[in-house]
């Protein structure tokens, strides 16, 4: 055998065991919402990295992402099963009525990660017609708001507050 023939079959050898890892998040999409996933709510970010709250289509699981379609810097929670949906936390508000009455929409999903506390929030009121997203990030004493493109908003985050699966608070 040439050692051509040799550094070409090493070469196969390890994209063999390297594309699995890598492949992981390949098939996510813009919104970083993978193969049977659907978006429940995802934003850009200014930094043009994509804030993403997604469920399997079934509702097997719910999962948040955030970063790019080629580098997702977090995914929480790491395991993607049924218990995934109660490591989040739901609370939402809506109030009809138009201008006069002051309506508008609340709602916000947080969840704990290594001694950081997330906060994605969507919020709409009719006395101004303003409508924001984005996520709140507190960590060692700092708070990071980074706010959300609302142009590029997809779903509804308030979607959630009738769901059974995730844990609520008034």
């Amino acid at each position: 055998m040439s050692q051509l023939q040799i550094t070409y079959k090493k070469y196969l050898l390890l994209l063999y065991f390297l594309l699995p890892g890598i492949g992981a998040f390949a098939q996510l999409n813009n919104q970083l919402t993978g193969p049977g996933e659907e978006v429940v709510f995802a934003f850009q970010l200014k930094n043009k990295k994509w804030v993403s709250l997604c469920k399997e289509k079934t509702e097997k699981y719910i999962v948040y992402r955030m970063g790019t379609q080629n580098k997702v810097e977090l995914q929480y929670p790491a395991v993607l099963d049924s218990t995934s949906w109660q490591q989040f936390t739901f609370m939402g508000y809506s109030r009809g009525g138009g201008k006069q009455n002051a309506a508008m929409n609340v709602a916000f999903l947080r969840f704990t990660n290594n001694d950081a506390d997330y906060e994605i929030y969507e919020t709409w009121n009719a006395e101004d017609d303003k409508q924001q997203c984005g996520i709140t990030i507190k960590t060692g004493g700092k708070t990071i708001d980074a706010k959300g493109n609302v142009k590029s908003r997809k779903g509804y985050l308030l979607s959630m507050q009738h769901n059974q699966k995730i844990k609520t608070e008034e």
